[in-house]
């Protein structure tokens, strides 16, 4: 072997060396966990852990307030340090020592710390809300709020790091934080003059099987169908996402037209490149969120996107039809084209009036293996209801896309792992939860699942029955003029099961909705009710803690009379009559009744049953209802039937 082999031998061995001594004086390195950091807010009057990793044995010191404590490695490098109870205060610096390294966290502050969780409603921000944008108009940083926006993190396995950092409550941070987390946060701190933590951990879409661990959803009958769906479905499977980095998609197109009724246009082609014949389009630009990547490729007559999709992502392909000159489509009927691949797509017709990306789209499709044949109607195309609502200007047209959906987060623990259990030993005072809608049609099972993830989570937590506050959802959707069954009202019902655990309530907002608008874009008045309830529950505050709830029945003649808990100092009707009452009898056909308020029960009748069985109120997608307590606060909506309703049989 000749020297100059040799000598590259030797470099290898020692650069390689020098690596492994690297890595290891990293892996030794002092590290505490993220939920710790600049601007922190840490949980008074109880004992508090702080944690991270270390060398094997390692002695760690944490010094705060006056208090030292101490801990040592285990075998893994974890350290637990506890500090005793801390009184509110601050701002105190945090050091924590080890054999070789000193971290010094600083501007912390002792309070209350509130876990803010669900999905679109919780999510979304405060610079998006209509009353959010007033706040931010002439908005003053508070020294005494701290925020922690949790990143969307799906996990195969529970992790044990958040993501995310503590930030101080400027007019930058509270506008891209939750706007019913900051409202909340706001009046608390307001209220009991105190700091407050804020931890916001929240996705929109997602149905609150997947905030949970898995194994809780095993065995039951009811639950047990999500947990083979799981098994069924590829999509579902962690290996085809590559455990969290992303699922490949493949999406071939060819052959896409405009199509007008006969006799009135020739068909219109878009072109999938630059010299097909074709009328519209040809050059395609790509667009994928960072994380997630987007190729569009064309052979021959077809055109091939491709790329890796992440959670909550997005990724696409569009060509401008004229040279950036808007079209008129007005003259055609429905979009034909053929598609194969893996993914799951939809179809966007941009317009200059849109400038949210709240597009009109079609439907989601799935493509496959073989070409299939896909045809969708121009009136099939709608806004997503995250933008402004805008008019379709199909004589406006501007692009052509195609989107690629993120298929879905719905994997087995996947949100319970990446986002909650990173926080089960930062000690809080209690968590508030706005989710329900996409578990909507499956009520029942939803009844089962609400009460299990809040007993799972108190466990994990090792507080005990921490305050668990929950919003029902609101008033949605079109009103109908006769009583009728409904999904969303099933929904509400099944989340009102959780008062039979301790320490729960359920906010009412069944007249703060949005007829038009899954997400009411006023939220201080959400969080106003969700502050109330947690100054009652957890701070003493005289009075009710939400609206009205529904108790007791019993029947006299031809009147059923209802009572309440959370009637505070009496139940009223607001602007009127009472509303939203129907009752019905044997036949369960139910019909609008008179109620009035008496020694403050709801006595129901209708001239036209003599003889009834049961009374529902506000039962609807959206109704019109009227029964509050004299603190203003709305009752829930309910039923003292058992009858089958339209999400029984849905797992």
């Amino acid at each position: 072997m000749n020297t100059g082999k040799i000598m590259i031998i030797v470099f290898l061995m020692v650069f390689i060396f020098v690596l492994y001594i690297f890595a290891a004086s990293q892996s030794n390195k002092l590290k505490v966990a993220a939920v710790f950091g600049d601007h922190m807010v840490l949980q008074r009057d109880m004992p508090v852990a702080v944690f991270g990793d270390a060398g094997k044995g390692e002695e760690i010191t944490v010094e705060m307030a006056g208090q030292t404590a101490t801990a040592k490695a285990g075998k893994d490098g974890s350290w637990t340090a506890e500090l005793q109870p801390l009184k509110a205060g601050g701002p105190y610096e945090m050091t924590i020592k080890g054999k070789n390294d000193t971290v010094v966290i600083k501007d912390v502050l002792v309070g209350d710390v509130w876990f803010c969780s669900g999905q679109s409603n919780m999510e979304w921000q405060l610079m998006h809300a209509t009353d959010g944008m007033e706040e931010l108009k002439n908005f003053k940083t508070n020294p005494n709020i701290r925020l922690f926006l949790q990143e969307q993190i799906a996990k195969p396995k529970p992790a044990k790091d958040a993501g995310g950092a503590w930030t101080v409550c400027d007019a930058e941070n509270a506008g891209n934080f939750s706007a019913v987390a900051y409202f909340f946060g706001s009046d608390l701190q307001k209220e009991l003059n105190v700091p407050i933590g804020l931890i916001d951990s929240s996705w929109g879409g997602t149905p609150i099987e997947i905030w949970m661990d898995e194994s809780l959803l095993k065995g039951n009958p009811i639950t047990q169908p999500i947990v083979d769906r799981w098994k069924a479905n590829p999509v579902f499977d962690w290996k085809n996402w590559n455990y969290g980095k992303g699922m490949n998609y493949k999406i071939e197109v060819k052959d896409i037209q405009f199509i007008s009724s006969p006799g009135k246009e020739q068909p219109a082609y878009v072109k999938v490149y630059q010299s097909a014949q074709g009328t519209f389009g040809g050059t395609w630009t790509t667009w994928a969120k960072p994380g997630s990547t987007a190729d569009f490729k064309s052979t021959g007559k077809t055109g091939d996107l491709s790329g890796i999709m992440g959670f909550n992502a997005w990724a696409g392909a569009g060509t401008v039809l004229n040279n950036g000159q808007e079209v008129d489509l007005s003259a055609y009927d429905k979009i034909i084209f053929k598609v194969r691949g893996i993914g799951k797509f939809s179809v966007s017709l941009d317009q200059n009036t849109i400038t949210d990306f709240d597009y009109y789209s079609s439907p989601d499709y799935d493509a496959e293996k073989s070409w299939k044949d896909i045809s969708i109607p121009m009136t099939a195309f709608k806004q997503g209801g995250w933008g402004v609502a805008k008019p379709f200007t199909q004589n406006a047209i501007k692009q052509f896309q195609f989107n690629i959906k993120s298929a879905t987060v719905e994997l087995p623990s996947s949100l319970y792992n990446g986002m909650v259990a990173p926080f089960e030993r930062f000690k809080i005072k209690g968590v508030i939860w706005y989710q329900g809608e996409t578990n909507a049609d499956r009520a029942v099972q939803y009844s089962m699942l609400l009460p299990e993830m809040i007993s799972s989570w108190r466990k994990a937590w090792l507080e005990g029955d921490f305050p668990f506050i929950i919003v029902q959802l609101p008033n949605y959707m079109a009103r109908k003029t006769q009583p009728s069954e409904s999904a969303w009202a099933e929904l509400r019902d099944a989340q009102l099961v959780a008062l039979g655990l301790s320490n729960t309530a359920v906010v009412s907002t069944i007249d703060i909705g949005d007829a038009n608008d899954i997400h009411p874009r006023v939220k201080k008045p959400v969080a106003g009710r969700l502050a109330n309830a947690a100054m009652v529950m957890a701070y003493g505050k005289q009075g009710p803690a939400t609206g009205p709830v529904y108790k007791s029945m019993s029947i006299d003649k031809n009147k059923i009379i209802i009572t309440f808990t959370n009637t505070g100092s009496g139940l009223t009707a607001k602007d009127g009559d009472l509303k939203g009452f129907a009752i019905a009898g044997d036949d369960r056909q139910f019909k609008w009744a008179k109620a009035e308020i008496k020694d403050n029960t709801v006595v129901v009748w209708s001239d036209d049953i003599k003889d009834p069985k049961a009374v529902r109120y506000a039962w609807a997608d959206n109704p019109e209802c009227n029964l509050y307590n004299k603190e203003g606060l709305a009752a829930s909506p309910f039923r003292t039937d058992t009858w089958p309703g339209v999400t029984d049989d849905k797992r």
